[in-house]
């Protein structure tokens, strides 16, 4: 058969590789799909719907040389295309390939403009993705093809790799007529006989294998007669077993089918499948091994023997430091700590030693039976879970689930170090890739790029192990991943944070100042330069709006307790892991996406001043919150808990938020939240206070004019204020008294300034008159309002006209001391003003004329 434009896929193809063909035929429709050796499922789905499908090729009949365009779906490595392998080697052919399991490298038999990748559980997904952008239609029975290649390939949409997109692929298809009857007839087809008798064989040579990510199974069985769909009773050997991993090597036709399922982080399928050429994601993977059946068993068993250096401990997923009591606590005491951080028991140590544990279910009883002023040595348990650090995830999960509350200790020679709950262990094991917004990944070359942290990452690495538990946080690494050289350095360690302050001062040279109450330092040191060291930890606020309570914690737990995502993330500093990206939640992408996304539900109503920052973060940075965000802070707005903030807080936030290079488009912003008036209900954040301020921030600095930013702003939010308004709303954010007086001035005053100006003519004596008292912010607000030449000539000099004499002088001439010499200084300034008088003989004269009037 001659075909200038193929599309083909891997050996073994499952429902999923068939599915995303008959998408791309879509895409290509003068391409013919081709097919070597389909599963036994996709055998019989295309046999009794060829002629609703329309020509599949087999490989076998093509005209290899006659194929000038190749298109590749499901697979990257060319050995895994059979025939068409030489096809796709060849450079006169032109290539485009469609996958999505992941490769850090692309191919290079292919050119990279031409691979589309993607992270969907399903390829089908990616496929119909793009059917549904161009609005191409599927026959009922394709979609039906699309449906299954989704359901094969993400379990059903169970598998942890499934995603939103494979869940709208899906209903695509159903949308465009798929048959959930054959869906349920091709996922389920009963086993044939000898599919039977395979599998019961398969089940009898199950034997555990040691791994780090806990046991394996591994089946291997030679058999005398070909059997299609060995995948297919691996997956109902996992089902049958609730393996956490499973190889099933069957010897058949002189080669042996590798098939890996993976439920684990610590085992990679592909990796395995890989070792013989073969491919497939990390949950699930396939290959085909021309090797003797033992010593294919045997290189598996040393992969996953291989899998325990890459498998985390319980040193890696504890949570740190753990709390806990001593034994005099009261129970009324440990249970107010269990309520506080959610926790299902709590540990009780004795002189740094683990004695015992209680659980909230034992708390609780012992408050109703009105002991709660009792110490918890009384109920407590003395028989407590625990495990060394170094136990692997599968005993962790043996001991958290005998663990009564789920909670088991990690000691290191009976001192607690940390505890592993039912939270961390499921995170640990959620999946074999982790959700996207928890995986770690290096910042180090960004951190090696900045000038700003270039002295004090070479006093960290000159640590060593010293530096095993510090991090860069916050602030600091959201600026350095969007290339800002101005940010603060913060450090954030987990254990003794002013100990590695003081070592990290002596290494910069520098000097360490500690406050011990709170575990943080600061550190000076080259030509102003400081670093903040801080102990991680945790927050919990007692009241909306009210300051916050301290306690120390992990570094999950301490960026858990940030305002914001994109301030959430940390990069560690120890030289060992030097640049890890520690993200949760998400920060990097949201970055990214341009997106201010709080932690939690809370969080606006825990802590208001949280919409000022966002607010500033959305203006300096151009970035947007997130629609739920949005909504949980209007909502606390409506709730009424931004008048409920501490003032000298609430003053703090704004008058950074007006200092900050954005401020327009933050006072703009508060007023579209409604966070203006929330503040006070007469403060106006509109167009009109934007373009006030920019005039008057831009008249200031022309004219040279010392005001500081914020008090402009405060003026032009607060226009629409009485003065008594505008004095007790000053009042209440604690601004200080001299500077509450300007901004009230340049609120009543300023527009009473340009009021008479525009009504008369007015001598520059006046005009100083008008403007000095609460100079220079309602002068210079009154030019903002009105452009007016009167105003510009008292910047121009006006305001800095002084007298050359003084009462002495007026004394000296006779006048006794008395307010009359103020009064005859005034009237000598105002005609010095208005360009009656020049110079110190002129001012005499006057001065002398007025004194001789005054004398009888």
């Amino acid at each position: 058969m001659r075909a200038k434009q193929v599309i083909a896929t891997h050996g073994n193809t499952d429902f999923d590789a068939f599915g995303a063909m008959l998408a791309a035929r879509l895409l290509y429709p003068e391409a013919v799909v081709a097919i070597a050796t389909p599963n036994r499922n996709v055998r019989d789905f295309h046999r009794l719907h060829a002629d609703e499908l329309g020509a599949i090729a087999e490989v076998t009949r093509l005209e290899l040389d006659a194929i000038r365009k190749l298109v590749v779906v499901e697979t990257s490595t060319a050995s895994r295309l059979g025939e068409l392998e030489q096809v796709a080697l060849d450079p006169a052919v032109n290539k485009v390939l469609f996958d999505h399991h992941g490769e850090s490298e692309l191919p290079s038999w292919v050119s990279k403009d031409a691979v589309i990748q993607s992270a969907d559980g399903a390829l089908t997904t990616t496929l119909v993705s793009i059917l549904a952008e161009r609005e191409l239609r599927p026959t009922e029975l394709e979609a039906t093809a699309f449906a299954l290649g989704i359901h094969e390939d993400t379990g059903s949409l169970t598998y942890a790799t499934t995603t939103q997109r494979d869940v709208d692929a899906l209903s695509w298809c159903m949308r465009h007529g798929a048959r959930q009857d054959l869906v349920n007839e091709y996922l389920h087809a009963p086993l044939a006989p000898a599919e039977r008798q395979l599998l019961h064989a398969l089940l009898d040579a199950l034997e555990p294998v040691p791994s780090g990510a806990g046991e394996a199974l591994v089946a291997a069985v030679s058999w005398p007669e070909y059997v299609d769909g060995v995948s297919n009773l691996a997956h109902k050997l996992v089902d049958l077993t609730d393996a956490r991993a499973l190889v099933a090597l069957v010897e058949m036709d002189e080669r042996v089918i590798v098939v890996v399922r993976s439920r684990t982080e610590g085992i990679d399928a592909a990796a395995i499948a890989a070792l013989f050429g073969g491919g497939g994601h990390a949950q699930a993977a396939s290959a085909i091994a021309r090797a003797e059946l033992s010593a294919v068993r045997d290189q598996v068993v040393r992969a996953l023997g291989a899998s325990r250096s890459g498998t985390r401990t319980a040193s890696q997923v504890m949570s740190a430091p753990a709390r806990a009591v001593d034994p005099e606590t009261t129970v009324a005491e440990a249970m107010t700590l269990c309520r506080r951080h959610g926790q299902s028991g709590v540990f009780v140590v004795d002189d740094g030693k683990l004695v015992g544990g209680v659980s909230r279910e034992d708390l609780d009883k012992a408050i109703g039976h009105d002991l709660a002023h009792a110490p918890v040595r009384g109920v407590m348990s003395r028989d407590v879970v625990r495990s060394e650090e170094d136990a692997t995830l599968a005993e962790l999960r043996s001991l958290v689930t005998s663990a009564e509350d789920g909670r088991v200790a990690v000691v290191r020679r009976d001192e607690l170090v940390g505890v592993v709950s039912r939270a961390d262990l499921l995170r640990a094991l959620e999946g074999v890739v982790p959700r996207a917004s928890e995986q770690e990944d290096s910042i180090a070359d960004s951190l090696r790029a900045s000038a700003r942290l270039e002295s004090v990452l070479e006093a960290v690495a000159s640590l060593g192990g010293g530096a095993d538990a510090a991090y860069l946080v916050g602030g600091t690494v959201r600026d350095l991943l969007l290339g800002e050289e101005s940010f603060d350095v913060d450090i954030a360690v987990e254990g003794d944070a002013i100990a590695f302050a003081y070592a990290l001062a002596e290494a910069l040279g520098g000097r360490a100042t500690p406050h011990r109450r709170f575990g943080t330092a600061v550190i000076s040191h080259g030509d102003g330069e400081h670093v903040d060291v801080v102990t991680t930890r945790t927050e919990f606020y007692d009241a909306p709006g009210a300051l916050p309570t301290v306690e120390r914690a992990g570094l999950r737990e301490d960026l858990f307790r940030r305002d914001f995502t994109i301030n959430a993330m940390a990069a560690a500093l120890a030289p060992h892991d030097f640049g890890r990206l520690v993200d949760p939640h998400g920060g990097r992408a949201d970055l990214v996406a341009g997106i201010v996304r709080v932690l939690h539900n809370l969080s606006f109503i825990e802590d208001p001043t949280r919409i000022f920052r966002g607010v500033r973060y959305e203006a300096r940075f151009g970035f947007r919150f997130d629609e739920h965000s949005a909504a949980l802070l209007r909502s606390c707005i409506d709730l009424g808990l931004v008048g409920d903030l501490a003032s000298s807080r609430l003053r703090d936030e704004l008058v950074t938020l007006l200092e900050d290079a954005a401020a327009p488009t933050g006072i703009r912003r508060l007023g579209e939240l409604g966070a203006d008036r929330a503040i006070h209900a007469r403060l106006r954040g509109d167009d009109e206070a934007v373009a006030l301020f920019e005039r008057a921030v831009t008249l200031r600095d022309e004219l040279g004019v010392e005001v500081p930013t914020w008090r402009i702003g405060l003026a032009a939010l607060a226009r629409d204020l009485t003065a008594d308004e505008a004095y007790d709303w000053l009042d209440r954010l604690k601004v200080r008294r001299r500077d509450g007086e300007l901004v009230v001035g340049a609120i009543v005053v300023a527009p009473r300034i340009v009021e008479r100006l525009r009504a008369e003519s007015v001598e520059p004596a006046d005009v100083v008159a008008l403007a000095d008292r609460f100079a220079p912010d309602a002068p210079l607000l009154a030019l903002a309002l009105d452009d007016r030449r009167e105003l510009r000539d008292y910047f121009a000099g006006l305001r800095d006209v002084r007298l050359e004499i003084g009462g002495a002088d007026l004394i000296a001439l006779g006048l006794p001391e008395s307010p009359r010499i103020g009064d005859v200084l005034d009237e000598i300034r105002r005609r010095k003003l208005n360009g009656e008088l020049a110079g110190r003989d002129a001012e005499l004269a006057a001065a002398r004329e007025l004194v001789e009037a005054d004398t009888p």
